[in-house]
């Protein structure tokens, strides 16, 4: 296919065209993923017809052997080329090796400032890097691994999957990394990927969903003085949300089976229940219960943080999608308390992993300087 001689429109249906099938293999893939997982699990539960925990075992003992039989060949021959003893794999998921090759790229490349060269130069390096472990150290490694085992025949492959030029590791399969190429793909912008990482989830307030995007960038090509700045300036912002957007959506399971005619709610209520439980509380108290609707069994709802002391004496309040201003709380929602559970919580955990503070701090020298 020439593509020099099509016009616009044809370029433009065609990429329509390769997104589809793209989105369509990719489905594919990760539903047969998903169906294979599915059943090696069912093999360890026993309601399974076909229970066998030996075979659910020796599945998880073998993909343990395999990755370790990677990563053992992979160090053992970058050792021998760079002439280390070091361990190069910096990180391994359940099919996976993360290979860690900046001292490579600083003896190829004869540089000490490695993020210094360009994007393309250093994943066109490292493609013909990854072609290379693939065919002159995976393929015999595994061929040998056949043998040790007795297998028919050699039937693991192990594929260069990401190029990356940054990662943050803040444990076991959770992860940031700046993608420079996926799967042969080639971006013009380096592209996130988050694995993992609490902060993107579903529970997280959407406004603070939308600053991790922003604030991961920094993370990952940054300094922590840009990222506390990006902290405080974001904090600020946070402030002048309404209530409704900076609350926590969470679904809630059980409201009836911890109502308490007496207390309101029972002893060790969930923060969730408890929050909607005072919600429809107040909701008859006021009698509001025809303006605004009460809160059942098996709902997503929102709740939000308060300020003690305040009319209700709770420290925390649900609602449905608006939260009643006939209830007179919003003068009363802990905006720090809310910032530090909802955004600030899930960045000092990454932050930990790198070694940098969510805020500035003075040292003596700072207070006699």
């Amino acid at each position: 296919m020439n593509y020099e001689t099509m016009s616009l429109q044809e370029l433009i249906d065609l990429e329509k065209k390769l997104e589809q099938e793209s989105t369509i293999y990719s489905s594919q893939e990760q539903a047969i993923k998903t169906l294979l997982a599915s059943l090696f699990g069912a093999c360890g539960n026993r309601h399974f017809r076909y229970y066998a925990i030996e075979i659910a075992e020796s599945i998880t003992v073998s993909s343990q052997y395999v990755i370790r039989w990677a990563e053992m060949h992979i160090n053992n021959y970058l050792n021998k080329i760079l002439k280390t003893n070091n361990d190069y794999i910096v990180a391994m998921d359940t099919d996976s090796c993360m290979v860690v090759l900046n001292e490579l790229v600083k003896q190829v490349f004869k540089t000490e400032d490695t993020f210094a060269l360009p994007h393309s130069k250093v994943a066109d390096f490292l493609d013909v890097v990854g072609q290379q472990i693939e065919k002159d150290v995976l393929e015999p490694a595994f061929e040998k691994l056949a043998q040790n085992v007795n297998a028919y025949k050699p039937r693991i492959k192990i594929k260069r999957e990401v190029i990356a030029s940054r990662g943050i590791f803040v444990a076991k399969k959770r992860y940031i990394m700046s993608m420079l190429d996926k799967e042969g793909v080639r971006y013009k912008e380096p592209k996130l990927k988050i694995m993992g990482i609490e902060a993107v989830k579903s529970s997280t307030p959407g406004p603070c969903r939308d600053a991790f995007k922003d604030l991961f960038k920094i993370l990952i090509s940054g300094t922590e003085q840009e990222t506390q700045e990006f902290i405080q300036t974001f904090r600020e912002r946070f402030r002048q949300l309404p209530a409704e957007d900076k609350a926590f959506p969470r679904g809630v399971s059980s409201v009836a089976d911890y109502k308490d005619p007496k207390t309101i709610f029972r002893k060790g209520t969930p923060i969730n229940s408890r929050a909607a439980i005072l919600y429809n509380h107040l909701l008859d108290e006021h009698n509001l219960t025809d303006k605004y609707e009460v809160i059942n069994d098996n709902e997503k709802i929102k709740y939000i943080m308060l300020k003690m002391p305040n009319p209700l004496n709770q420290n925390v309040i649900g609602f449905m999608t608006v939260l009643p201003p006939e209830f007179g709380l919003h003068r009363f929602v802990d905006d720090d308390l809310q910032f530090e559970k909802a955004f600030v919580e899930p960045t000092k955990l990454i932050l930990d992993a790198i070694g940098w503070q969510v805020e500035p701090t003075s040292s003596l020298e700072d207070f006699f300087g």
